[in-house]
């Protein structure tokens, strides 16, 4: 953790600020492994203080190293104010994203003399490279994501539901390994596949439809997201059509991704692959997003995304096309970006899967 925390203080001089206030659960993750759903830190250029509720005493100490802790007896706000600990400071920068008006009105109000500074994505853009430890860790929930794949298709048959699926796909994770779900798994069949969000249902899977099934994993605090379609029974021309675009499109933009392109680009790609097949409106989102602690994550990889490519991102790579009132398909990757190209985290088969 040493290494992130470091990576915030050399922001202090650009910033022009003496402590940076972190409330988002996602980066205390990230900075100090903290698991709790309740806490804030406060990094100053020779300390770290972090505040937690009495919940998590003893689970704080074993997770957070090299931090003073405190332990909230009211507020964590009120607590911050009892510890001290921005006694020296005159400008302290916080995550304007991750913090209420409310809450900015009770700092305000707590603490008169100091100056609040506003930022954006500063630890979100600290967040979005990759090390090779991190990296470890989101090939090992992809992992587990493909796995899971292959042992969830053989049970995938007409009759069952929607939520049948869900909740095998998180017994299946969490018994391979995983902390638990990234998200809660989409299963959307039939009229429902075109709904690109659909959370599963209670509906039951008839023959003639797509199944689209999105689920990913958390490892070690690191996300998985994958994307496959399935058919029940032969499909005809119209829906093998529609499924070979997308197919087309994840292909090209695989193998366009690397360091250096704009994400715009990279989204242009996939769009440009499926409106030559006679496609254009049937994709409603962007081609895909960044992938780290949340599940989505920076880089933006979408149309008017002015983000660019980086070694050591890890994205997604989904493109989809949904007919309303009939069906939809979609087919997600999770790629490592590298200076030559981009590494496939997530090697399954694509060809469309008919099940009879």
């Amino acid at each position: 953790m040493p290494d992130r925390v470091a990576a915030v203080r050399e922001k202090f001089t650009s910033l022009k600020i003496d402590a940076f206030l972190i409330t988002s659960l996602t980066n205390l993750r990230y900075l100090f492994g903290f698991t709790g759903s309740n806490g804030l830190a406060v990094i100053l250029p020779g300390r770290i203080v972090f505040i937690t509720d009495n919940r998590y005493r003893d689970q704080v100490r074993d997770e957070v190293k090299g931090a003073d802790i405190f332990i909230a007896r009211a507020s964590l706000f009120d607590e911050l104010a009892r510890s001290k600990a921005l006694g020296q400071a005159k400008r302290v920068a916080f995550e304007a994203a991750h913090t209420s008006v409310a809450s900015w009105q009770i700092l305000t109000r707590k603490f008169p003399r100091l100056t609040f500074l506003a930022t954006e994505k500063i630890l979100e853009k600290i967040t979005a490279t990759r090390t090779a430890a991190e990296l470890e860790h989101t090939r090992t929930a992809c992992q587990i994501a493909c796995a899971v794949w292959r042992e969830l298709v053989p049970k995938i048959r007409t009759g069952i539901s929607e939520n049948d699926i869900a909740a095998e796909i998180s017994y299946l994770g969490r018994r391979a390994g995983a902390e638990g779900d990234a998200f809660e798994p989409i299963v959307a069949s039939g009229w429902r596949s075109a709904l690109p969000h659909g959370l599963a249902s209670h509906k039951k899977l008839a023959a003639g439809e797509f199944v689209v099934v999105d689920f990913g994993f958390r490892y070690n605090g690191f996300c998985s997201d994958i994307t496959r379609t399935v058919f029940l029974g032969e499909p005809d021309a119209q829906q093998r059509a529609l499924y070979d675009a997308v197919l087309e499109a994840n292909t090209r933009a695989r193998e366009a991704a690397r360091a250096g392109l704009r994400c715009a680009e990279l989204d242009g790609v996939a769009r440009t692959s499926l409106k030559k097949r006679g496609y254009e409106k049937e994709f409603s989102h962007s081609l895909g997003h960044g992938l780290g602690i949340d599940v989505h994550s920076m880089p933006g990889v979408g149309a008017r995304s002015e983000d660019v490519l980086q070694a050591g991102n890890v994205i997604t790579i989904e493109p989809g096309l949904y007919v309303p009132d009939s069906g939809g398909v979609r087919i997600e990757d999770d790629v490592h970006i590298t200076e030559e190209g981009s590494e496939l985290l997530t090697p399954l088969d694509r060809e469309l899967i008919c099940i009879s």
